[in-house]
């Protein structure tokens, strides 16, 4: 954190936990989720990281890696987060930097300590009160550990039509070329697909990209059903990294964006963040009145 000197041992992982500015709202939308995501496995391949967990909220992130130097780490850490702040500005037209500057890490060597900081990384949408399995959670990847579609059916090449053929080959390009999957080029791959399409490209994507270290991971564990037994059986806890603690779960912020899906900014949700003030504060009457979300939760979607 920023005043001390960062630790870092050669031999240890670190838990990595960073928050927009403000904790406001950054992952609005399945695109947020696939852009940061690509550009996460795409610096993880170019800095040549260890990768054991990578867990997605609606205005942070906590991933799990191990990095050659602490220069490695730094310079991971900050290219994703700039890479990906870019990115969001150009589509949503905000201008600024949308992480804090320092991140908080916590080195873990010993191998309880690693087990339980898988579990805590895991478990972050379970505590929050988004799901009661961690399985159940697409975006903590942990499904992905054991199957490439988790989520959709399985792809059957010979049945698929030639559209949806062309979309998986222009995936499979840009993994080649380690590109990332910015906004246009992810609504463009979406773009007239079925609802079962849609769900078997984002697992398609997410399985192409994935950057996670498997036999490290599981080396903690007996097998995939063991890993996934202990990490539901115990959620992990983190007192070395100081993270904000608000005793609200975060399903209001699941029923804001289910309202905003039904307003004028359903194509695009987090276009929401450069809204006028007032038709902001507009939105946010008309979200206090039709959700449970405390003020302080409205504002950070809104970016208010």
């Amino acid at each position: 954190m920023r005043g001390h000197k960062r630790k870092y041992y050669p031999q240890s992982f670190d838990h990595i936990f960073q928050h927009a500015l403000g904790y406001r709202v950054i992952f609005y939308s399945l695109e947020d989720r696939l852009v940061f995501y690509t550009i996460f496995s795409v610096m993880a391949w170019r800095y040549e990281v260890t990768v054991l967990t990578l867990a997605l909220m609606y205005n942070h992130f906590h991933t799990l890696i191990h990095a050659s130097t602490s220069k490695v780490r730094s310079l991971f850490i900050g290219t994703l987060t700039s890479t990906f702040a870019m990115a969001f500005n150009r589509d949503t037209g905000r201008k600024g930097p949308l992480f804090e500057k320092a991140y908080g890490s916590a080195p873990k060597s010993v191998e309880k300590k690693i087990r339980t900081s898988i579990a805590y990384n895991f478990n972050n949408s379970v505590e929050k009160g988004l799901f009661v399995r961690a399985e159940d959670d697409r975006w903590n990847f942990l499904a992905y550990i054991e199957s490439d579609h988790p989520f959709s059916k399985p792809i059957i090449m010979g049945k698929v039509s030639n559209t949806f053929r062309r979309r998986l080959k222009e995936v499979d390009a840009h993994v080649r070329d380690h590109d990332y999957l910015g906004y246009p080029t992810l609504r463009r791959l979406f773009r007239d697909l079925s609802t079962e399409e849609r769900e078997q490209l984002v697992d398609y994507i997410i399985s192409k990209y994935f950057p996670f270290d498997r036999g490290t991971l599981l080396g903690f564990y007996k097998n995939y059903d063991s890993m996934v037994l202990a990490i539901n059986s115990n959620t992990g806890s983190e007192y070395e990294i100081k993270e904000e603690y608000r005793p609200e779960t975060d399903c209001a912020y699941t029923q804001m964006l289910d309202v905003v899906a039904y307003s004028s900014f359903a194509a695009n949700p987090h276009s929401i963040v450069s809204a006028l003030p007032e038709k902001k504060q507009q939105i946010a009457l008309q979200l206090k009145r039709l959700t449970s979300a405390k003020d302080y939760q409205i504002e950070r979607l809104l970016h208010l």
